[in-house]
């Protein structure tokens, strides 16, 4: 009997253990609560809490943009923000490589400055350019630049090619009246050792109103400037025999002032036309007579002169 009783009174004490582990979930389960880690507090805005020192600094990128007032700052790190503000302006001027893109308005800047970018560009003249009805082969005039500077580039490569530059729309139906007339010119030694009067010509086409004549061209063909250098020739106060009229009628008699006969002046050549002689146009021409590679700088006629540049004519 005794040995049944002290058995039993040892299950009753297995089953209260288990009881007491049943409750628990597992022995396992039970922790130790000092070994936990505390949840991350973020400090609120313009704050600096502990979680963002590390090794007693606050580094950048805890910091929000914007947010340390300038008087926070420490004057060492002010004293070199200064220092980088004023490497930026040089002889009293910010450079451009400072200034962002459309940051300058208009009337930040000088009034000279103001007047140029106001006044625009140049005001070129339509209605020059190439002749084609008179020109052959390979003759070429075109505005540019060349080692002489700017002008119309007048080439003829061969004697039998020829070119003309003009202006039809403007000079077209206008009476003949001829005051001053006058070019600048730039030829080559080369040019003078082909022939005589191997020079750009002035050229006015015109319906003559004489003798029945209905078309004719009056030529100014002087003789061989200086070689190598820009020379300003007044054609219309030219003394020498170097204006002529192009066509049958005019070269019939040599009182008429032909191009192919003995020439005249320019005063000469206008009392040989008609009451009603009219312009059909005025400009520069070369050929057909020889090779020829030069320039023209400006034309003058009457109170006007045309300039000539790589953008185009200008007027004076």
């Amino acid at each position: 009997m005794k040995y049944i009783s002290t058995s039993r009174a040892a299950v009753v004490t297995l089953a209260v253990a288990a009881t007491v582990v049943g409750l628990s979930g597992s022995a396992n389960a039970v922790q130790d609560s000092s070994n936990a880690t505390a949840a991350v507090v973020q400090p609120g805005p313009n704050t600096v809490g502990s979680p963002q020192i590390k090794d007693g600094q606050v580094y950048g990128w805890d910091m929000a943009n914007n947010t340390i007032p300038w008087l926070k700052l420490g004057s060492d790190l002010r004293a070199e923000i200064r220092a980088a503000q004023t490497a930026t302006v040089k002889d009293g001027a910010v450079t451009t490589s400072k200034i962002a893109p459309k940051a300058v308005t208009e009337d930040k800047l000088s009034d000279a400055l103001q007047a140029k970018i106001n006044a625009g560009g140049p005001s070129y003249l339509a209605n020059w350019g190439e002749i084609f009805r008179n020109t052959i082969g390979n003759g070429r005039a075109q505005l540019g630049q060349s080692s002489a500077g700017e002008g119309l580039n007048l080439t003829t490569p061969t004697a039998t090619d020829a070119v003309h530059f003009g202006n039809e729309a403007d000079f077209a139906g206008k009476p003949v009246a001829l005051t001053t007339v006058k070019y600048d010119v730039f030829t080559t030694g080369e040019n003078a050792a082909k022939g005589p009067n191997n020079m750009p010509s002035i050229k006015f086409e015109m319906n003559p109103d004489v003798g029945g004549a209905t078309y004719t061209t009056l030529v100014y063909a002087p003789d061989n400037s200086t070689s190598n250098t820009w020379t300003s020739i007044n054609a219309g106060a030219d003394t020498g025999k170097h204006w002529g009229f192009t066509g049958t009628y005019f070269n019939a008699d040599p009182a008429r002032c032909g191009l192919n006969g003995a020439r005249c002046t320019l005063t000469e050549a206008l009392a040989v036309l008609g009451s009603n002689a009219k312009f059909i146009s005025a400009g520069i021409g070369k050929g057909r007579d020889f090779e020829f590679h030069g320039a023209v700088r400006s034309l003058t006629i009457n109170s006007t002169t045309y300039k000539f540049t790589a953008g185009g004519v200008l007027a004076n």
